[in-house]
């Protein structure tokens, strides 16, 4: 039996439509890497999930299908982070058993292999760890003749280069840079749910892919469109905007909205023991700070604690009102949810027998931790992200807020996405601006997506509404980045003089003398096709025709004007050409995607070729920014 057989056979013992996904993914990447690989240099390569969706289950499957297809040197590399190495080691043993897996800790036994199986290390991505075993795998010859084939989980998170706009090279992506060349060819595939990052590479960086593939989540995901959805779905509370400088200033005060979602966890915990549920999760995030995480699990530590005493003492003017009306919501979207009066009953048992744990996960923590089993409530920052997979997690409560938001990094913390979560019982309890920041991503996300499955690698574009950021700017090369900005008007300064004709026919129909005339996105695309820029310096057709055709399929709500004006005796050189009224009028627009065709009358003495042509001008709705790369 093959590796990817004996594997998928594992997979299906959970799940057999992960196991067809899983299958589907690993033929898909094998098809794009025998299109692009020349076994002589080093292929780069984008793998592409949702957050929590099963990232790794389809990565251990493109490395059974290669390992079935020759190769048999894998380096698999996680973020910097203990838990997330540690999850992966483990999992990673229980799937290949056809392999030789080895963590950062086993060189003795990677130096005594004979290559009777394929090896597969798996690596922190920490400076001193790659110097070691760069040099590991240099002394050890496995590289002699062979591709490695390096799985980079997370790629976006350090792998990239945080120095690119300083001149110099960062030590991980030194190291890693340093471990492709080990061998005269490589296979090196990026993974991860938020390649915002990866995709802004520039050409030039070494780190931009060559291919990219999407897979996409079983039907029992939970996702955005579940959680994000517009208008608000049942499973999200909304909380005071203040919450956690209320807790920071009031150290033993709970405010509201955390206090109701201690109450639903508690509800679900007992409904979870009478069902003979033995696990349940509960998430709190507020920020990156060590003393905010400490606050709180003193907090909700103490509250417990009172909640214990209300239940004996004081339950039916008190606690038992309280925990009823948490049921009450929790049944009109749980109807089988255990009765109120069996749920209290099991509330005061597990408060006395303490079997809510609230633990916190940050750097500071035990290595032994475990949320893998028991009630707990994890309170955390950085260490809740990136690739931490938290099992049957009900409940999530969300303050973390920053100024300037970047959307990898918030997206990574939607962590309540996942296949183990029960619909009816899930509640995230977080304020208005963060729910509405988190819809706004998952709009960005699924355009994102679209453009994967349905575009050319080359002319991906990400959208965003103004005041959030795709990434980090440190591993953006400034001069690769081009921003197209909602509300500015984008005119190309040296345009092509040649489409007098051809534009006149597509414009008949519209008038000159009215203001603007709406019109549908296909009469924008198409008289695109023949204005723009005698090169690509200022203005690029296709990248302006992806994003009126991605705004028309994927952001409903835009209009299109097109506005008409003839007869304009106006210089080479002079600007956008903009009259102050249509530039009014444009401004005017502000959801709209507006295109301004100027027919100039294009005589020499104007420092034209001496025919009338036309000249564009468009600008996007007002809230949208779009980045994308440009070739240096």
């Amino acid at each position: 039996m093959n590796h990817l057989d004996q594997y998928l056979n594992l997979v299906k013992l959970q799940s057999t439509s992960l196991r067809d996904t899983v299958e589907e993914t690993s033929r898909s990447v094998l098809k794009l890497i025998n299109t692009h690989f020349d076994y002589k240099s080093h292929l780069t390569g984008l793998l592409i999930g949702n957050v929590q969706s099963g990232k790794t289950g389809q990565m251990l499957g493109i490395v059974s299908t290669l390992a079935d297809n020759g190769f048999d040197v894998f380096i698999l590399l996680t973020s910097d982070n203990v838990y997330l190495q540690k999850q992966t080691t483990e999992r990673t043993k229980t799937a290949l058993s056809t392999f030789n897996v080895y963590c950062e800790t086993d060189d003795i036994p990677f130096f005594t292999n004979k290559l009777t199986k394929p090896i597969i290390l798996v690596l922190k991505k920490n400076a001193n760890i790659l110097r070691k075993w760069r040099n590991f795998i240099s002394s050890s010859g496995y590289c002699s003749g062979r591709s490695v084939i390096v799985i980079d989980d997370e790629a976006d998170a350090a792998s990239l280069n945080t120095l690119v706009n300083k001149g110099r090279i960062s030590s991980i992506n030194k190291h890693l840079s340093a471990i492709k060349a080990l061998s005269t060819s490589s296979i090196y595939i990026e993974v991860t749910a938020t390649p915002q990052a990866v995709l802004l590479q520039s050409n030039i960086s070494g780190w931009k892919p060559s291919f990219v593939y999407y897979f996409k989540p079983g039907d029992e995901y939970i996702g955005g469109d579940f959680i994000y959805a517009q208008p608000k779905p049942f499973c999200i509370s909304f909380t005071g905007e203040d919450e956690l400088d209320t807790i920071k200033n009031e150290d033993t005060y709970i405010p509201d909205g955390l206090k109701n979602a201690l109450l639903s966890f508690i509800v679900i915990c007992s409904h979870y023991y009478l069902k003979g549920i033995k696990t349940c999760n509960f998430l709190v995030h507020p920020s990156v700070k060590i003393a905010d995480h400490k606050t709180f699990s003193t907090v909700l530590g103490e509250h417990l604690n009172q909640f214990l005493i209300a239940v004996t003492d004081d339950a039916e003017t008190f606690i038992k009102p309280q925990l009823e009306t948490v049921w009450h919501d929790l049944k009109g979207t749980k109807p089988d949810i255990e009765s109120f009066e069996d749920i209290f009953e099991n509330v005061v048992n597990i408060l006395e027998n303490q079997l809510i744990t609230v633990m916190m996960l940050n750097s500071t923590s035990d290595l032994t931790i475990n949320y893998n089993s028991g009630y707990n409530i994890i309170v955390g920052g950085n260490s809740l992200g990136r690739g931490v997979t938290f099992p049957k997690l009900q409940i999530v409560y969300y303050c973390r807020k920053a100024k300037t938001p970047q959307a990898d990094t918030f997206w990574q913390h939607a962590r309540v996405f996942g296949y183990d979560r029960d619909k009816g019982l899930l509640r995230i309890f977080l304020p208005p601006s963060l729910y509405n920041l988190f819809s706004e991503l998952n709009v960005s996300n699924k355009l994102l997506i679209n453009q994967i499955t349905y575009s050319n690698i080359s002319n991906i574009q990400l959208f965003y509404p103004k005041g959030i950021q795709p990434t980090r700017k440190n591993v953006l090369d400034n001069k690769a980045i081009n921003l197209i900005i909602g509300g500015v008007n984008f005119f190309s300064s040296n345009p092509r003089q040649d489409n007098e004709i051809t534009i006149d026919n597509l414009i008949s129909d519209y008038s000159e003398v009215n203001d603007y005339s709406a019109v549908n996105a296909n009469v924008l695309t198409e008289i695109l096709k023949f204005v723009g820029d005698e090169g690509k310096e200022d203005w690029d057709n296709e990248k302006y025709i992806n994003t009126v055709n991605t705004l028309a399929t994927k952001r409903p709500s835009t209009k299109f004007a097109l506005i008409i004006r003839k007869g304009r005796d106006i210089g080479k050189g002079t600007g956008t050409l903009l009259s102050p009224t249509d530039r009014q009028i444009g401004d005017s627009l502000k959801d709209w995607v507006v295109l301004t065709l100027y027919k100039v009358n294009g005589t020499k003495e104007k420092g034209w070729l001496g025919n009338s042509f036309y000249i564009p001008n468009i600008k996007l709705p007002n809230e949208v920014c779009i980045y994308d790369t440009i070739d240096i």
